[in-house]
């Protein structure tokens, strides 16, 4: 395969053999077992169609939007024709992005938001709709990369963390879900999490533990609203050219600790002038901007896009990391093998629960290869 013309659903499905055939093979046992009394084919239907099929003259909200990930994403919806409304919280920054946006500059606009503000919500929302019209697109991206672990975090880091990577978003979903059912428009809900919202281990514990419930606060409203105009993807960033590494500089003054950064049990602080990361080998010429790390914010942004136009429930970047998924889910199957022969009485409960997940499989089966302008 020509690795210049490399796209995700086709990245995605290589990484089965990177992962390594033990590792893939460890967990098929476990997987024929828990499934030998559920239905082979439980009659769910397709998917959830696609609820936007063209982002032209869309109305489009990206919290977080002066820089990094959410800019890339704001560009790239605006280069696709939509209005673009860009949420920051930096005076600087926001001078910076607009002067990004060199032509039909009537389709993008700017608001000052602070995600964690309830309030502040429906004044955003009631702005939108006096400059734009109803919002089809929302995209809750404003995060903060909190560093301290879960075992010793302080409880300002958990009000602070929370607070911008769940809350936001949790405000968003109470503030325009009611909007947009009642706009009967076809629209969607985009929230940014990350690697750590479906693989733990980083370290970042708080800062994982809030990405962890943002992606099942997409899992859950992807269930709740599939009969509805409502699509719901779930993104799943990797390393990307950002400054999150200076999100503590953002930190409100009333959440910001009084001693030193807390760090995990037994953790060994870093020796002065030691520790450098070791250098990043130079990529290959040819190689597709869909594996580059750090990837760009552009680069990002594009896979959004057709994430949205496809109605993907998860829109993942980083497909190496599905080994380490496969490790994750096969320990949870493991878990789960039953010590005694299930009763007869219970086999034929519906232990899908939703529908979703099994619709997802074959969509994206179904939906592999795709062509993704820049990637």
């Amino acid at each position: 395969m020509d690795e210049q013309n490399l796209n995700r659903r086709q990245l995605l499905g290589g990484m089965a053999i990177a992962a390594g055939t033990a590792g893939l093979l460890g967990g098929l046992g476990t997987r024929g077992a828990v499934a030998a009394d559920a239905p082979a084919d439980p009659g769910y239907g397709p998917a959830q169609a696609p609820t936007i099929t063209d982002i032209r003259d869309k109305v489009c909200y990206v919290t977080g939007g002066s820089s990094g990930i959410g800019l890339g994403i704001a560009r790239v919806l605006h280069e696709a024709g939509a209005k673009v409304v860009i949420g920051y919280i930096d005076d600087k920054q926001i001078v910076e992005a607009m002067a990004l946006f060199t032509t039909n500059k009537d389709r993008v606009h700017s608001i000052k938001h602070d995600v964690m503000d309830r309030d502040g919500w429906q004044r955003t929302a009631d702005e939108i709709e006096k400059k734009f019209g109803p919002l089809n697109v929302l995209v809750n991206n404003a995060g903060v990369g909190l560093q301290p672990p879960a075992s010793t975090g302080t409880i300002k880091d958990w009000e602070w963390g929370l607070g911008v990577n769940l809350w936001g978003p949790i405000y968003g979903v109470n503030t325009f879900v009611p909007r947009m059912l009642a706009g009967k428009q076809g629209c969607q809900i985009v929230t940014t999490t990350s690697t750590s919202g479906i693989l733990p281990g980083s370290g970042a514990g708080i800062y994982t533990v809030s990405k962890i419930a943002a992606v099942g606060l997409m899992e859950e409203l992807r269930h709740e609203l599939r009969e509805t105009n409502i699509g719901t993807s779930a993104f799943i960033p990797g390393l990307t050219t950002t400054n999150i590494g200076q999100s503590e500089n953002y930190r409100p003054a009333n959440l910001k600790n009084d001693g030193p950064p807390a760090v995990a049990p037994g953790a060994q602080p870093r020796q002065a002038g030691g520790g450098a990361p070791r250098p990043r080998p130079a990529p290959p010429a040819n190689l597709s901007p869909a594996w580059t790390r750090p990837q760009d914010p552009l680069v990002v942004g594009r896979f959004v896009l057709d994430g949205i136009l496809h109605n993907d429930l998860f829109i993942v970047l980083q497909p190496e990391y599905r080994q380490g998924v496969e490790a994750r889910c096969n320990a949870l199957l493991e878990s789960m093998v039953p010590f005694t022969p299930m009763p007869d009485s219970m086999k034929n409960g519906n232990y899908y629960r939703t529908p979703v997940f099994v619709q997802e499989i074959a969509h994206r089966k179904a939906t592999r290869r795709r062509e993704i302008k820049g990637t």
